[in-house]
C-alpha cells in the first residue's frame, strides 16, 4: 500500500468514525430514555467530552428534579462548565448547587470552586478590577464560612495575588499623572497611593516621585506661588531621606533638594 493510499484510507476511517460518533450522539439527544442520557452524560464527562455532556445534563436537571439523583446530575453539570472553562457559568452553577444542597458533602467544594471561578475571571491590572474585588470578597467569605478548610493556604495565596493586582492598578493610575506632566495631580495621587498602600513595594519610587513632582510643579508656577511649592518639595525630600536612607535614588533626590533651596531663596528675594 502506498503512503498516499494509506493517508486517504486513514482519513476515510477517521471521518467514518466521526460520522458514526455524531450519529450515535444525535440518537442519545433525541432519546426519551433518561437513564440512557444519564449513562452517556457520565461517559462523555469521564472522557473529557464535556461540551457533549452539557446538553444532556441540562435536560436531566429538569427530568430528575426532586429525585435523589438530582444532586449528582447538578454537580456534574456545574463541573462540566469548569471542564469547558466557562468561568461565568461555572461560578453561577457552583453557587446555585451550594444554595440548593446546603447540607451536601460537596457544598464546601462547590463554594470554593465558585470563588475560584471569580479568581480566574480577574483580569490583568491594566483593566477594570471589579471582578478582582468580587473574587477577594468571595475567597474571604469562603474562609469565614470554613475556617478549618484544607484550602486555607490556597485561598490566602490567591487573595494576596488579587491584592497585588489592585496595588499595581493603583500605582499605575497614580504614576500616570506624573508621566503625563500633571505634576500637581501627581503629587496628590502618589501621596494617596502611599496612604492606601503603606507597605507597597512601589513606596520608595512613589515617595521620590512626590518630591520630583512638587519640584517640577514649583518650577512651572508663577513667582507668587513658587516659594510655598519649593518649600513643599524640600519637606518631601526630608520625608524621603528619612524613610529611605539607603535608596539608590537618594543622590538624585538631594539634587532636587538643592535646586529647591535655590529656587526658594530666589523666589523669596524677588517677592520682596
Amino acid at each position: 500500500m502506498s503512503l498516499r493510499t494509506a493517508i486517504i484510507l486513514s482519513a476515510f476511517l477517521g471521518l467514518s468514525w466521526v460520522q458514526s460518533g455524531c450519529g450515535d450522539y444525535q440518537k442519545v439527544l433525541k432519546s426519551t430514555d433518561p437513564e440512557l442520557k444519564w449513562t452517556r452524560a457520565q461517559e462523555y464527562f469521564a472522557d473529557q467530552r464535556c461540551m457533549q455532556s452539557l446538553p444532556l445534563l441540562q435536560e436531566l436537571i429538569g427530568l430528575f428534579r426532586g429525585t435523589e439523583r438530582m444532586e449528582d446530575v447538578y454537580f456534574m453539570y456545574a463541573e462540566a462548565h469548569l471542564c469547558v472553562q466557562d468561568w461565568y457559568m461555572g461560578r453561577y452553577s457552583m453557587r446555585n448547587f451550594a444554595k440548593t444542597f446546603p447540607n451536601s458533602e460537596r457544598t464546601e467544594g462547590a463554594e470554593f470552586q465558585a470563588a475560584l471561578c471569580s479568581y480566574r475571571l480577574s483580569p490583568g491590572p491594566e483593566l477594570d478590577q471589579s471582578e478582582t474585588r468580587v473574587a477577594m470578597d468571595e475567597l474571604q467569605l469562603f474562609l469565614d464560612r470554613y475556617p478549618t478548610t484544607e484550602m486555607r493556604d490556597s485561598c490566602n495565596r490567591m487573595i494576596a495575588r488579587l491584592r497585588g493586582k489592585l496595588e499595581t492598578k493603583a500605582w499605575n493610575s497614580a504614576r500616570l499623572y506624573f508621566t503625563t506632566g500633571k505634576y500637581q495631580s501627581a503629587s496628590k495621587a502618589l501621596q494617596h497611593f502611599m496612604d492606601d498602600w503603606p507597605g507597597s513595594e512601589y513606596g520608595e519610587e512613589a515617595q521620590f516621585l512626590v518630591l520630583k513632582s512638587q519640584f517640577l510643579y514649583a518650577e512651572q508656577s508663577t513667582l507668587r506661588r513658587q516659594a510655598e511649592r519649593y518649600a513643599d518639595a524640600i519637606e518631601s525630600y526630608f520625608t524621603f531621606a528619612a524613610r529611605f536612607p539607603d535608596s539608590p535614588l537618594l543622590k538624585e533626590a538631594e539634587q532636587f533638594h538643592r535646586r529647591s533651596r535655590t529656587g526658594l531663596d530666589k523666589a523669596s528675594q524677588e517677592a520682596q
